[in-house]
């Protein structure tokens, strides 16, 4: 009886000190990443240059679009679309540009802003995204020209 006693006890206070270390990590971890974003907040709030301020100022000016290029099976009901920060592609309704095609997944693809670029990234599905008849495997950034093609539309990226 004396001996399970003690083994229980050390067992007890190895969860103890288990538990102080992945507090320990827990801690480590968030200051890390804390760190991390507050240096990109400073990297980002740089002092730039006026050559780069005035390129930024006229991209500003005019908003990017996706124009429909092709829609053969009339799947849109508009040949174009605004891009503001985000913009969803899919099958569901509640994403902002909806093909209703079997070949276009419920969630398909999604355009985000970053800073002054736009980026496209293909959310996993089943027929994939082509930029410029290449598909996609990460977020691509978007020139001006670009041809995105999601089942059977094609769309142009305008900036």
């Amino acid at each position: 009886m004396p001996g399970n006693l003690q083994v229980f006890n050390i067992a007890v206070v190895a969860l103890q000190y288990s538990l102080v270390i992945l507090l320990y990590y827990f801690l480590y971890r968030v200051v890390k990443i804390a760190i991390r974003d507050m240096a990109s907040l400073a990297f980002n709030n740089m002092e730039k240059p006026d050559i780069y301020k005035k390129s930024e100022a006229n991209q500003n000016l005019s908003a990017a679009k996706l124009v429909v290029i092709e829609d053969t099976q009339q799947l849109l009901s508009t040949t174009c679309f605004t891009i503001t920060d985000n913009l969803t592609i899919g099958r569901s309704q509640h994403n902002d540009i909806i093909i209703d095609s079997s070949f276009v997944s419920h969630e398909h693809a999604c355009i985000s802003k970053l800073k002054h670029n736009y980026l496209i990234a293909d959310l996993n599905s089943t027929n994939g995204t082509l930029v410029n008849n290449q598909p996609i495997e990460e977020e691509t950034a978007l020139t001006d020209g670009d041809i995105i093609q999601i089942g059977a539309v094609m769309l142009k990226f305008e900036r």
